[in-house]
């Protein structure tokens, strides 16, 4: 009781006394301070010795209590408090970890936040980048598992048994954030960097930083990359449309210098040639080796194989050197061989732009028989749909007594440019306005009647002078230009020359006695001042005009 009251009394007097200082005698009581710290040099020395021996949480915490209003009982701090000096705590201990026990010994808490994980794990990628561990050292820790599971989002119960890391990263790259999850790409094997562009590719997460972490850390592998991580990396880079120019030509060297030792896969190399025609990539050395090695191992390929090549090439308009026994083989294929209906269409119009189908090939595709089938499987998609009308119309300009395709198929398809080819084909026009001024003398946007559009149509004489159109309908005096502007997506990669498709559009206007001026967007650039790209438009007329095989 006695001790109780003094501490009250205590207490009592020291406010009275900061009250009496605080008010007349103020100058007076700072002067006794200063000298009262003055006389006690061993004290304050003794006191920043204590400091430095504590750590900066229990001393953040000692001035919180000091600076609160002084009770009778102690006050318990409250959760949340107790929550936000822990997490300093473990900040602490992760900036100071010097090794891999140290840092991952803050996994072992039962509570882990995900930034904190997410830190650790870039802390573990660092040391990795600068030798100071390597990853079989903590990659099967269970505390490490732990954090990647944590970033990963799967659930608790998962036995730890089961995950690689691997698995963790891929997860890891498809949730982080992409500069974070960036850093730990060079730390990979290459079999993990495929793993993680197939789950790249299976979430349908196109991540730039990602993908091109990924692009440069494998063109720079020693190792190389076999025929499964080929096909794997051009599927995936097929389906989230990212041709990185490097690594598709580090793919294909690598695939040809695999292929020899495939004796029995055909699959494999179906996978790569296929994916090689969906991002449209020319690389001639490439698609040489794989038509040489289905024509050695042509008894092990199915007709799916043969077609799915023919496909290709006509795609990139390459037919590569003493290939003709491949498209013999393929020439053969029936229609029953397909495994779709569809399949066989698409193997008939690869043909037919490579200019090497079958009459009969060509009316099986319009036959009423042939349309229920394809009906059979749901509406006729768009693309189908336009081979269609450019079969027919090819046989009208070759076998006029061919039988019709069916006129409600080309109902409803639409003929229009894309957003880019809309403003390239404006430039092309906006350079014609200084060449053909009148209407009378020029159309646009004209509908070929065969399933495509071609940009303009007008007529000129020997000396490149616009003719009316109306005079040059029956003049064969004169020549009718049909033009075809070619922007970046209607030329293939790697070696940009037009599509295939693009080569069959060109035929059938040939066919129809135009001759085709083709402008590719390599060729011709919009910036040009006006008269450069005047100059080109006459020197490319002048050289069709008098090339007899445009015509």
């Amino acid at each position: 009781m006695l001790k109780f009251s003094g501490s009250v009394i205590w207490r009592l007097g020291s406010r009275a006394t900061l009250r009496q200082y605080s008010s007349v005698g103020a100058t007076v009581a700072k002067t006794d301070k200063l000298e009262v710290d003055g006389s006690l040099p061993n004290k304050n020395a003794q006191s920043a010795g204590h400091d430095k021996d504590t750590k900066s949480g229990l001393v953040a915490a000692a001035f919180a209590t000091l600076n609160s209003p002084e009770t009778d009982e102690p006050k318990r701090p409250s959760p949340k408090s107790v929550k936000q000096s822990r997490t300093q705590q473990m900040d602490m201990v992760i900036v100071k970890a010097t090794d891999i026990n140290g840092l991952l010994a803050v996994a072992e808490n039962p509570v882990v936040s995900r930034r904190h994980a997410l830190k650790m794990v870039s802390i573990l990628s660092d040391w990795s980048t600068s030798n100071k561990v390597k990853i079989t050292d903590f990659e099967k820790d269970p505390r490490f598992l732990k954090l990647c599971r944590i970033l990963a989002r799967t659930s608790t119960t998962q036995a730890m048994s089961s995950l690689t890391m691997a698995e963790d990263l891929s997860t890891v790259l498809g949730i982080t954030g992409d500069d974070e999850a960036a850093r730990l790409i060079a730390n990979l094997t290459l079999p993990q960097m495929v793993k993680v562009m197939r789950a790249l590719h299976q979430k349908g997460r196109r991540s730039t930083p990602l993908l091109r972490a990924l692009s440069y850390n494998i063109t720079r592998q020693a190792d190389t990359i076999d025929l499964k991580k080929s096909a794997d990396l051009l599927f995936s880079m097929a389906t989230l449309n990212f041709p990185d120019p490097l690594l598709l030509d580090r793919i294909c060297k690598d695939v040809i210098e695999c292929l020899p030792a495939n004796k029995d896969k055909p699959a494999v190399v179906n996978s790569i040639i296929v994916s090689l025609g969906l991002l449209k990539y020319r690389h001639e050395p490439a698609l040489t080796a794989i038509t040489e090695w289905i024509q050695t191992h042509i008894q092990a390929c199915r007709a799916g194989d043969i077609a799915s090549a023919v496909v290709t090439l006509a795609t990139v308009d390459f037919e590569p050197p003493n290939s003709d026994k491949l498209f013999k083989a393929a020439e053969s294929l029936k229609e029953e061989e397909m495994a779709k209906s569809s399949a066989w269409l698409d193997l008939v119009f690869a043909l037919l732009t490579l200019d090497k189908a079958q009459p009969h090939q060509l009316v099986s595709t319009i036959q009423p028989e042939f349309i229920d089938k394809l009906l059979s499987l749901g509406e006729i998609l768009i693309p189908s749909r336009r081979k269609l009308m450019a079969i027919d119309a090819y046989l009208q300009l070759t076998t006029p007594s061919s039988p019709r395709l069916p006129s409600d198929i080309s109902v409803g398809v639409p003929l229009v440019y894309t957003k880019e080819k809309t403003l390239y084909v404006h430039s092309i026009m906006d350079t014609f306005r200084s060449l053909v001024s009148a209407d009378a003398f020029m159309k646009r946007e004209c509908n070929s009647g065969m399933g495509f559009l071609y940009d303009a149509e007008f007529a000129i004489d020997s000396k490149c002078h616009p003719v009316p159109l109306e005079k040059a309908a029956n003049d064969k005096s004169v020549f009718r230009i049909a033009v075809l502007g070619l922007d970046y997506h209607d030329l293939t990669r790697k070696s940009a020359v037009p599509l295939g498709i693009y080569q069959l559009y060109t035929r059938m206007l040939q066919l129809k006695g135009f001759k085709v001026l083709q402008i590719p967007y390599t060729e011709f650039n919009p910036r040009d001042k006006l008269v450069t790209r005047v100059q080109y438009i006459e020197k490319r007329l002048k050289e069709i005009i008098s090339d007899k095989s445009a015509s």
